[in-house]
């Protein structure tokens, strides 16, 4: 019998370590990113937890070695979960990147891996509460719909529009993000078909503000951002990674076997307070 297999990229983050922790109870674990020092110190963890893991260093913008990913990945055993959780922020990241990691980087592992998911598998990308802040234009869903043309990365970036000074950049890098990440959302949900045909699901998450080491820079750096940001949460609080953890494994399971096709946003219900009147 093959073991089971999980891929969890950006596993060596905080969100993502506390996923693999959860699906390491049940599943043999594969770490995938850029940072292999990081992912070193992530399968230390694990492996004082007695989770099997395994490391594989890739660059999920460039397809090459996502496909190289998934071709280890499935030499190992059955590939059951993927779970997509790499991405960056405009916290520490350039709008050129952004696209290329959050958009690009979700349409490569998409295509790499729904050849080798297994049946009754599960792909859960993640996307962030961003995607809500802004209105899919139809300029927007033209340059989604481009996924699979050779310019879908320069289409995306020209509708994040040129900066003119440092300010600027930040809110171009701020559109990209939030457009990246509604991408996230759409292609995800555009894949409910095809992967039902071999009967495996897909479906996103939007975590909203999670105290993760992505979200401690922010807190760090700007504290009057973070405090504002606080502020519109309704909960009061930030997330904690095991939540996120317990969520992605519940949504894994067998009791989620009908939770297919959505985006499920986790924040604390910051959406709701902001754009829906409150009682």
């Amino acid at each position: 019998m093959k073991k089971t297999i999980t891929v969890v990229t950006g596993g060596h983050g905080g969100m993502g370590k506390a996923i693999c922790k959860e699906l390491g109870k049940t599943s043999a674990i594969v770490l995938a990113g850029r940072n292999l020092a990081k992912m070193e110190t992530a399968k230390a963890e694990l492996d004082e937890l007695g989770v099997e893991s395994y490391l594989c260093k890739t660059d999920i913008a460039d397809r090459a070695q996502v496909q190289a990913l998934a071709d280890y990945v499935a030499s190992l055993g059955s590939v059951k979960q993927i779970i997509h959780t790499s991405g960056v922020s405009p916290s520490d990241t350039g709008t050129e990147n952004i696209i290329k990691i959050n958009a690009v980087g979700t349409v490569n592992m998409v295509e790499a891996f729904y050849p080798v998911l297994a049946k009754d598998g599960v792909m859960i990308n993640f996307a962030s509460v961003a995607a809500y802040t802004m209105p899919q234009t139809d300029e927007w869903t033209e340059a989604f719909e481009a996924w699979n043309e050779p310019d879908f990365y320069d289409r995306l970036l020209a509708l994040a529009g040129e900066p003119e000074d440092e300010e600027g950049e930040f809110f171009r890098a701020g559109l990209a993000y939030a457009m990246s990440k509604k991408f996230v959302i759409y292609f995800t949900q555009k894949n409910v078909v095809r992967f039902a045909q071999k009967h495996c699901r897909i479906l996103s998450i939007s975590p909203g503000c999670y105290l993760t080491p992505m979200h401690q820079k922010l807190i760090d750096n700007q504290p009057e951002t973070a405090e504002n940001q606080l502020e519109l949460i309704p909960a009061g609080r930030w997330g904690h990674p095991y939540e996120m953890g317990a969520l992605t494994a519940f949504l894994c399971s067998s009791g989620a076997g009908y939770v297919n096709g959505v985006d499920i946003l986790a924040d604390g219900g910051q959406n709701a307070g902001i754009f829906v009147p409150q009682i």
